[in-house]
């Protein structure tokens, strides 16, 4: 099984089973190695391990403590999906809440929606969805045309935490599970470490408890997991996972810092566990005793403009403020049917666009667009300096791509107009080229 993340990263397993028997339970073969215990073992123990730290986990921190109904968010990822599938076969006795948040990203997040659909019907756990687009008006791609075009994840981040706490408090959530693991914990921490932000360590922890009345606690089951067993977990367990990535996927700094700090595993199997260790049981005590690093009730407010919580000094939340970007866009289109394009060249001189065919070259010389010019389909994973030094001779006119199912066509045309380029995706292509 092959998973690729966000960002570029990639997850392959490979089941090969080795000539001798399971060094836990010695009675069947041996099938997996677990990476952060060198041990190898059996599907069966290896589900036990992996399931026995969840449950250890959740009751070291007292994480569903008077917990009533504990809501579980899925992005269609296989973190969150392992962790949903796990917590339903640990805690069979708990209410669980799967909670789905489509934020209208173009060719992906109705495809993940379709999977968490999926696992939830499997599992038999409830599925709550909300709609960016039908709620509220906008989607997470428009924001390529604001200031936030090249931070589109941190964006993304502001409007999940805000949507995850008023749905929680809608649905009378008690507790709110996430999907991080280990790697993301160590990762973020030590960003946030060389960025100085040591309010944000402080609130890195496996708990993080209301910061105000009706608000539900948030915890982490996944504190002490490392990311590849979870993806081990996922593929042994064929649980549904998504097979797109977000085309908004960043490197961001604390991917880059994960990178780092796989690289000192290799020397050292639990170097990420003794990173934890120093931050958990030496950093944060200390710096929860700091008095900068205390909220009051008092610091809190009511958003003017939507009425939740805030503790922005000009009583506007972060999400208000990025949402009133988008409703100063006149247009927000980045895709155009095959009717509109059409439309668009007919009474627009030649000189002031261009078509790009993103196919197969075989497919693309069999026949296309008449005047498309081809550009090979692998140059989507270019960095943005090439595309940027690739596309400059057109700088100055309207570029339309397309492709097969409008998928890849589309992430180019998020890339192109992040870089500031005047980009558009012909969606429906078929009808492009038959009509």
């Amino acid at each position: 099984m092959k998973y690729y993340k966000c960002g570029g990263e990639t997850f392959e397993l490979t089941l090969n089973p080795f000539p001798f028997k399971c060094k836990r339970c010695k009675g069947n073969e041996a099938l997996i190695e677990i990476p952060s215990q060198g041990i190898k073992v059996c599907l069966t123990c290896f589900n036990q391990i992996f399931e026995n730290r969840l449950k250890n986990t959740i009751k070291r921190y007292r994480m569903f403590r008077n917990a009533k109904k504990v809501g579980v968010f899925v992005s269609g990822g296989k973190d969150s999906s392992a962790l949903l599938f796990s917590l339903k076969k640990v805690f069979p006795d708990l209410t669980f809440q799967a909670i789905y948040l489509n934020l209208g990203i173009r060719y992906y997040s109705d495809l993940a929606e379709e999977t968490v659909r999926k696992l939830c019907q499997e599992i038999e756990v409830p599925l709550y969805v909300y709609s960016l687009p039908k709620e509220e008006g906008f989607c997470i791609d428009h924001f390529v045309h604001t200031m936030f075009k090249n931070k589109i994840c941190s964006v993304c981040g502001v409007i999940k935490r805000y949507l995850f706490t008023k749905i929680a408090k809608n649905l009378s959530i008690d507790v709110m599970a996430t999907g991080h693991h280990l790697d993301d914990t160590v990762s973020t921490m030590l960003t946030l470490f060389f960025q100085g932000d040591f309010e944000g360590i402080v609130r890195l922890g496996p708990v993080l408890p209301p910061l105000y009345p009706g608000q539900a606690t948030k915890v982490k089951p996944f504190y002490h997991t490392p990311e590849k067993e979870i993806f081990y977990y996922t593929a042994l367990n064929k649980i549904p996972v998504e097979t797109c990535t977000c085309p908004h996927g960043e490197i961001t700094p604390s991917k880059k810092n994960k990178k780092i700090i796989e690289e000192w595993e290799k020397e050292n199997k639990q170097f990420k566990y003794q990173l934890l260790s120093v931050f958990l049981k030496k950093l944060i005590p200390l710096l929860k005793t700091h008095p900068d690093y205390k909220f009051s009730p008092s610091e809190f407010k009511s958003c003017v403009k939507c009425g939740e919580i805030t503790s922005s000094s000009d009583e506007i939340c972060s999400r208000c403020k990025r949402v009133s970007l988008i409703e100063k866009l006149e247009d927000k289109k980045l895709e155009l049917t095959p009717e509109k394009f059409k439309e668009f060249i007919e009474n627009h001189p030649k000189d002031d666009w261009m078509v790009f065919d993103l196919r197969e070259k075989e497919d693309f010389e069999k026949g296309g667009f008449d005047g498309a010019l081809w550009i090979n389909p692998e140059i989507v994973q270019a960095s943005y300096r090439k595309l940027s030094k690739l596309f400059k001779p057109y700088r100055n006119k309207t570029l339309f791509f397309y492709c097969y199912t409008g998928r890849l066509s589309y992430l180019l045309t998020l890339k192109l107009r992040k870089l500031g380029f005047k980009a558009f995706n012909i969606s429906s292509p078929e009808r492009l080229l038959t009509g």
